[in-house]
């Protein structure tokens, strides 16, 4: 059986998808920061089909795209033109594996961190607090306890009142709750409930 993520990847190369706004959002943020260069680390996490990857090097960030996907990995490789290559570095893992980041200006994680699974999305939320450096920006998604997959055991849903406490650290430059009946992929309808977030610690 054709692994499933494969479906995905081809989906957004054939729809030349833009990247998150979130982290559209995020780099407007960062430039504004105005950040040495040499110390420009962005971490991708759940790099996916790397629409996001290659945003963050077209900006000039040197990034670390994560994913457990081989495949998504392999595109990104592929995919990246030469004059970025040396921006960028490809670190095969999943969430539930992960025991240190390093030092980091921006973590994104678009549509990732709700399929990390509970037992371990505290210790890595925990690891990427204490990456992102001071003035540091997240920018990423969470499910809320309303989504259509919360009955699923392997994922991670919040509430709003467990994100405001986990970004206690940082201020809420974006924090927008969205509801609504929508599709996958794949076509499916599917009830959504996400919070799209970007932050800035503190």
């Amino acid at each position: 059986m054709d692994n499933p993520w494969n479906t995905h990847y081809h989906y957004f190369d054939q729809k030349k998808h833009p990247p998150a706004a979130t982290l559209r959002n995020a780099i407007a943020l960062s430039q504004k920061l105005q950040i040495n260069p040499q110390n420009r680390l962005a971490v991708d996490l759940g790099c996916g089909n790397g629409v996001d990857t290659f945003a963050l090097l077209q900006d000039k960030w040197n990034v670390l795209a994560i994913d457990k996907q081989n495949e998504a990995l392999l595109r990104i490789k592929e995919n990246t033109p030469d004059t970025y290559k040396q921006q960028l570095q490809l670190r095969l893992n999943s969430f539930e594996n992960i025991d240190t980041l390093p030092d980091s200006q921006l973590i994104n994680a678009t549509f990732s961190l709700p399929f990390c699974h509970p037992d371990h999305f505290d210790t890595l939320w925990a690891i990427i607090i204490s990456s992102i450096t001071e003035k540091g920006i997240f920018s990423g998604h969470f499910f809320g306890t309303n989504d259509a997959w919360s009955s699923n055991p392997e994922m991670t849903f919040h509430t709003e009142k467990q994100i405001k406490t986990m970004f206690n650290r940082f201020d809420l430059i974006h924090c927008k709750e969205i509801e609504k009946q929508g599709k996958t992929i794949s076509g499916k309808e599917k009830y959504w409930h996400v919070f799209h977030i970007v932050a800035q610690k503190k």
